[in-house]
Order: structure tokens, then C-alpha cells, then sequence
């Protein structure tokens, strides 16, 4: 019978050199979201509000806590978590992250809109004003970044309830950008979608590329 290849396992070097490479790769997303972000603001103030069904139903909620610093729990609990539970795929979800940011900025830009007029002011808090001011903006809109990064955090991270903790930050978000007017609800929802969409891409067409470049290269 045929037997498995032996499993090469990566060594020091190599695995330093594959975080890297990841890091690389966040850091270079996170420099276009930041210009994608500045256009979607700029052509959204020329733009106007849209009107939203469930918007309209729901009542205005002053959110910024939730919308500021919930989004630095999510933070602070995907670190802890991926090094506590998932260390020898931090690469592997750092790079996860970095195509699912750029994906969105590809979006931001197609269709600026402005944001609705009776969203919540969030700009004065401390930690926004410190490092949100460069990661997020006020006309960043379709798709929400609230909503799709913990998603992303359940559909990588394994163990039930470790994916059952980033649904429901994922979900507490979701209703803060929407009581909070940050977002439309089309921006909310479609953040599932696009997030599922980008991850499935991510493991049916990139994956398969990344894991022979890998093997070849520890095979040296």
C-alpha cells in the first residue's frame, strides 16, 4: 500500500521567515485600507444618506463604547487566543485577515455613500483618537469591519466554544454599528457573506498554492 509522504516539520528560521511574510502582508493591507478608507470619506461627504427599512425602525443608541472598545476586546481576545490555542497557524490567520481587509477595500471605494445623518460622533474617544482614527473612518461603509473580522475569528480559530465566542462578539458589533447608525444594515449583513465568501475563496484557491510553495521550500 502507498504510504504518506513523512511530514516535514518547519524549522525556526523558516517558521520566523512564514510569519514575516504574513505580518508583511497585514501591514500592507492595513496601509491600503487606510487610503481606501480617506477616498470612501472624501467622496461620501459629497454623497448623501440612503434610506434603510430596518434603520428606520430601530431607535438611535449611543454605542461608542461598544463600537471603540468591544472592537479592543475582539483584539485583544484574537491574539490571546490564537497564541494560546492556535501558535503554529498565527501566519495562517494573520494572512487571513490581510486578504480579508484588502478585499474590503476594494469595496469601500465602488460605491461611496455617505453615512446615516443621525449616526453617533465616536471621534473624540481616547482610543479612537490614538489608533482607531487610522483603521477605521465614518464613510468606510460597505462592508462592515465591526461585523466581518470576529466572523472571520469563528470560521479560523477551532474548538466550538472558542468560535461561539467570536459569533457572539461578531453579533454584539453588529447591533452597535446598527443602534449606533455607523452602518446601514445592508453594510451588517453583508459582512457575513462577504467574510464567508472571502475565507471559502481563501481555502479553495489560495491555499492549495501557499501549501506546495510551503512544502517545497521545507523540502530544501
Amino acid at each position: 500500500m502507498p504510504t504518506d509522504p513523512p511530514r516535514v516539520e518547519p524549522t525556526g528560521t523558516q517558521r520566523a521567515a512564514e510569519l514575516a511574510l504574513s505580518l508583511a502582508a497585514l501591514t500592507g493591507s492595513l496601509v491600503l485600507n487606510n487610503w481606501a478608507g480617506r477616498m470612501a470619506d472624501a467622496a461620501g461627504l459629497k454623497a448623501h444618506s440612503s434610506p434603510d427599512l430596518l434603520l428606520s425602525w430601530l431607535p438611535v443608541v449611543d454605542t461608542r463604547l461598544v463600537f471603540v472598545w468591544g472592537f479592543a476586546v475582539f483584539l485583544t481576545w484574537l491574539i490571546v487566543a490564537s497564541i494560546w490555542r492556535e501558535r503554529r497557524r498565527i501566519p495562517y490567520i494573520i494572512w487571513s485577515y490581510a486578504l480579508l481587509i484588502a478585499v474590503r477595500c476594494f469595496f469601500i471605494i465602488l460605491t461611496p455613500m455617505r453615512q446615516p445623518y443621525e449616526a453617533i460622533q465616536f471621534q473624540s474617544d481616547f482610543l479612537f483618537h490614538a489608533i482607531g482614527r487610522y483603521l477605521t473612518f465614518r464613510h468606510d461603509l460597505f462592508f462592515s469591519s465591526h461585523t466581518a473580522l470576529p466572523f472571520l475569528g469563528c470560521l479560523l480559530l477551532r474548538g466550538r466554544w472558542l468560535r461561539a465566542s467570536f459569533f457572539l462578539l461578531s453579533v454584539v458589533m453588529a447591533c452597535a454599528v446598527l443602534l449606533g447608525r455607523l452602518h446601514y444594515s445592508i453594510d451588517v449583513f453583508g459582512a457575513y457573506f462577504m467574510t464567508y465568501a472571502v475565507h471559502k475563496a481563501e481555502v479553495r484557491w489560495f491555499q492549495p498554492y501557499y501549501n506546495k510553495l510551503k512544502l517545497r521550500w521545507l523540502a530544501r
